[in-house]
């Protein structure tokens, strides 16, 4: 009887963890699954740092282009206000996609004027993308499946879907899909 009595605080022991929570005897269980709440609460928390990534990826392009055009060094830096350290890499990926020297036209040069060709399949993309962009690929992809699925012309509804430094690319894609014509 003696025994028993020493024994049961060893016991108690083994049926609570570390953090004091309560075990099973029997071994680990599997974890609950999370509840409705708490999963649409996980669901909007990344919904939100997506957006806040997108925004400052935005911010970053709008204040390069402002940069560029006023003659500035490119430095991100400067727009330290603009981002927080969870968008830093965001803001920057946008200040590098969106700054761009302006250049002054070289003597005697010719303003650029459209060729009679046929239509190239990126008419008003400006360049052609690279053979191999997956962004452009994965909006080609995406805008052919909105256009036969019925869906309105709306890359945005994908923002989160890709990289958003490849914004431009995948849009470009997306759109070239979507107006295409079978």
């Amino acid at each position: 009887m003696r025994f028993l009595v020493l024994l049961s605080p060893f016991l108690l022991t083994q049926c609570v963890d570390q953090f004091g929570n309560l075990t099973s005897p029997f071994g680990p269980q599997s974890p609950q699954p999370y509840t409705d709440q708490r999963e649409q609460y996980r669901s909007q928390s990344r919904d939100d740092s997506q957006e806040q990534n997108q925004s400052a990826y935005e911010r970053g392009i709008a204040d390069a282009r402002m940069d560029s055009s006023a003659g500035l060094l490119k430095s991100f830096n400067r727009h330290y206000q603009s981002y927080t350290p969870a968008t830093q890499a965001a803001y920057q990926a946008g200040y590098d996609q969106g700054y761009a020297p302006t250049l002054a036209p070289l003597p005697g040069a010719q303003p650029w004027q459209p060729q009679s060709q046929p239509p190239s399949p990126y008419a008003g993309a400006g360049s052609p993308p690279p053979a191999n962009d997956p962004a452009y690929n994965q909006g080609y992809d995406y805008g052919v499946r909105d256009r036969v699925g019925g869906r309105p012309n709306d890359p945005g509804a994908h923002v989160g879907s890709y990289d958003p430094r490849y914004r431009r690319s995948f849009e470009r894609g997306y759109v070239d899909a979507y107006s295409a014509r079978q």
